[in-house]
């Protein structure tokens, strides 16, 4: 069982590897919206220059947190049922 630490490794490795071929892969793992539900570490992430300079014309929309299986490893992106789920929770 993976903890919140090599969770969250894992999901920025995750994120360093899909980003590759988007647009723009200057994005990070939002370390403080981070959560655990269950046996999975969700992680949110967006654009460095609107976490670190708060440019609002940054800012992702529409981007799936990222899941990290507490027990394989496994990573992948939310569906967006899921998200839905975890907004509706307050938690995205």
């Amino acid at each position: 069982m993976l903890d919140r630490r090599e969770a969250q490794e894992r999901a920025a490795a995750f994120l360093a590897e899909q980003s590759q071929s988007w647009p723009s892969s200057n994005v990070r793992i939002i370390s403080q919206d981070c959560f655990v539900e269950g046996e999975r570490f969700i992680a949110p992430y967006d654009r460095i220059e609107f976490l670190d300079d708060g440019d609002e014309y940054s800012r992702l929309a529409g981007n799936l947190p990222i899941c990290v299986d507490l027990a394989t490893g496994t990573c992948s992106f939310i569906t967006w049922a899921k998200a839905d789920e975890y907004m509706e929770h307050d938690l995205l």
